[in-house]
């Protein structure tokens, strides 16, 4: 039986854990850790005890990670005293951990700086703060992969003139409590094409009797609508590509084929059903690195992308012609924020669009 109590006192974590890991097998993950450290780094094995320590841990060298781990092992139970805070680290994936993990996605950055300060990285901030987590075992954080399974969204018909109300859906939700709107779009096509897109638009999106009063109303709409999803697509989705990895995934609702697209809620307008809509909490790191997240929900994925700007105390915001493709096209409808979302003292893009095996590739490089 384990018995865990958890209590802080001046940076002072006390973990009492009956016929638990020895000493030894710790300082062998330690070993290990080292090796893939440097490994990950392209560096010789040699470097990997004075990164991991100072880096990651932050201890001044490797033989004092080693000897506060024997000075707090006692006989009959295991007993770590984490004088040395980092050290709460070493117990990933060896007691019930959810509070560290926690913890980690806010020291993780500290890590990388520090990592920064002792050698010469070659490689993105991204694939650093990717390999930490794969130090640790966790292999979704290190693939940027947001488990939201628990999500249940509430589909909304967006137009009532159309001969199948469930051919366009809004739901709304939250994402690091900022508001959020998906609008999905059914399509039927074999085929990857923006001909093919539009002709299915054209079949999906069929009106009722025209002399009807939400005909007149919403025609003008819902060509908006068609026009915005194909120029969206174009943007954000390479449904050209020759490449089948690159082609979006599509949103199953009710076992019928959607493209599902997202984008921050007008700050003049309220989310739907505000008691019930759903957050998500993403850890978004602090570099201008654009950050790729791949999100479960309701059994299917999503993509939320996160551009970086600028921060809020520097200059211009950067609108690079991608940049502002995006905002012309996705942030074009008058649902959506005009502004881009401010987050860490920084201005971002932030898109919610279709996956692709592609993401998942390149998260996992």
């Amino acid at each position: 039986m384990i018995k865990i109590g958890v209590w802080w006192a001046n940076i002072l974590i006390e973990i009492w854990i009956k016929q638990m890991i020895t000493s030894e097998q710790l300082i062998y993950k330690l070993e290990l850790q080292s090796k893939l450290l440097a490994k990950s780094l392209n560096l010789p094995p040699k470097f990997g005890d004075e990164l991991l320590a100072r880096g990651i841990y932050n201890f001044s060298n490797f033989k004092d990670v080693c000897e506060h781990i024997e000075l707090n092992t006692v006989e009959d139970y295991y007993q770590l005293i984490f004088s040395k805070e980092n050290a709460k680290y070493l117990m990933i994936n060896e007691i019930e951990d959810a509070f560290i993990i926690e913890e980690l996605h806010e020291e993780i950055e500290s890590m990388t700086t520090r990592l920064e300060s002792l050698t010469i990285i070659n490689i993105s901030k991204n694939q650093l703060i990717s390999n930490i987590y794969k130090l640790f075992g966790l292999e979704d954080e290190s693939k940027y992969i947001i488990n939201a399974e628990n999500i249940e969204m509430n589909w909304q018909p967006c137009f009532e003139s159309l001969q199948d109300q469930q051919a366009v859906l809004s739901s709304d939700l939250l994402i690091n409590d900022i508001p959020f709107r998906l609008i999905a779009t059914k399509v039927e096509f074999d085929e990857y094409s923006v001909d093919n897109l539009k002709q299915s638009l054209n079949i999906n999106l069929a009106q009722i009797d025209e002399s009807s009063i939400n005909y007149r109303k919403e025609k003008a709409q819902i060509n908006e609508h068609s026009c915005w999803l194909v120029d969206t697509v174009d943007c954000l989705s390479s449904i050209e590509s020759s490449n089948p990895d690159e082609h979006p995934y599509f949103y199953k609702i009710n076992d019928k084929k959607y493209l599902a697209y997202g984008f921050h809620l007008s700050p003049h307008l309220q989310v739907n059903s505000v008691d019930e809509c759903n957050n998500i909490n993403i850890q978004i790191k602090n570099t201008a690195e654009k950050q790729i997240f791949i999100l479960n929900i309701e059994n299917e994925k999503l993509v939320f992308e996160c551009i970086f700007l600028n921060k809020i105390e520097g200059s211009e915001k950067n609108y690079s012609p991608k940049n502002q493709w995006i905002n012309d096209t996705i942030l074009s409808r008058d649902d959506a924020s005009d502004f881009p979302t401010v987050f860490n003292q920084s201005y971002y893009l932030m898109v919610i669009r279709p996956y692709s095996a592609i993401d998942y590739i390149e998260n996992a490089l």
